[in-house]
C-alpha cells in the first residue's frame, strides 16, 4: 500500500465512519490469551495489510465468530453461548481498537519518516514489537499501548516474562493518553476515536536524535516529556 496524506486521510475517514461501543471495555469474561490459529490479530493482520479490506467492529466480529466459535468454546469449556459470545464480542473490540490505533501510527510513521524507514511484520509481531523505525542508522522497535498505570504493569511483565525485547534495535515504548493536554495525548476524530499525532512522533524523533533513547528506559510520561529512569 501507498503511505501518503491521501491515503491516510481515507483510512482516516474509515476510522471516523465506525460507531463506536465504549461499554464493552468494562466486559471482561474472556481474558484468556488467544494464541496461534486463534490469534485475532493474525486475522486483522491479514484482512488490512494483504486484502486492504477494513472491516467494522461488527464485521469482524461475525467473521472471527463463525470461523472459531466451536473451537474457543470447547477449548476454554464456556458453559454459556450467550455469555461468551458477549464476552468474545468484548474482547475482539479491545483488540480491534488497539489494532487500528496502532495501525495509524504506523501509517503515520511511514509518511512521516519515509516507507523504507518504517516496517512491521508478522515476525516482529510474534516478537513483541509493533513496528521498527530506522533513523540516523539505529533501529528503534516501537511499542504501542495506553499510558495508564495498568498497561505500564503488563508492559513491564512483557517486557521481563515475555522476552518481547529481545529483538535487534532499541526498544522504545510510545504510549499514548486518553487525556487531553498532554504531549502524547491522542487526537480526536468526530466519532471520538483516537488517533496519533504529528507533534507526538516529531518528539520521539528529536529524543531519538538527541541521544536521549536508550533501551526500553522510557519508563513513564508527563506533560512536558518522557521520564527517564535515573
Amino acid at each position: 500500500m501507498e503511505y501518503s496524506a491521501k491515503s491516510l486521510e481515507q483510512y482516516e475517514t474509515f476510522l471516523e465512519s465506525l460507531q463506536l461501543y465504549p461499554q464493552l471495555f468494562k466486559i471482561k469474561e474472556v481474558e484468556m490469551d488467544l494464541k496461534g490459529e486463534l490469534n485475532p490479530s493474525k486475522y486483522l493482520d491479514d484482512l488490512y495489510f494483504k486484502q486492504m479490506n477494513w472491516l467494522s467492529f461488527n464485521d469482524f466480529f461475525d467473521y472471527y465468530f463463525k470461523m472459531h466459535k466451536e473451537s474457543i468454546m470447547e477449548k476454554f469449556n464456556f458453559p454459556s453461548s450467550e455469555s461468551f459470545s458477549e464476552g468474545l464480542r468484548a474482547r475482539l473490540y479491545r483488540t480491534q481498537i488497539g489494532f487500528l490505533t496502532e495501525y495509524h501510527a504506523f501509517f503515520l510513521s511511514s509518511i512521516l519518516f519515509g516507507t523504507s524507514n518504517v516496517k512491521r511484520s508478522p515476525e516482529l509481531d510474534i516478537a513483541g514489537v509493533d513496528f521498527r523505525i530506522v533513523l540516523n542508522h539505529k533501529l528503534y522497535n516501537i511499542h504501542i499501548f495506553v499510558d495508564t498505570k495498568r498497561a505500564w504493569s503488563y508492559r513491564n511483565f512483557k517486557s521481563k516474562f515475555k522476552n518481547v525485547d529481545s529483538s535487534e534495535g532499541l526498544h522504545t515504548n510510545l504510549p499514548y493518553s486518553l487525556k487531553s493536554d498532554r504531549f502524547n495525548s491522542l487526537r480526536f476524530l468526530k466519532n471520538r476515536f483516537g488517533v496519533y499525532t504529528v507533534s507526538y512522533l516529531k518528539f520521539f524523533e528529536q529524543e531519538a536524535i538527541s541521544g536521549r533513547i536508550k533501551n526500553n528506559n522510557i519508563i513513564g510520561t508527563s506533560t512536558s516529556g518522557f521520564i527517564y529512569k535515573t
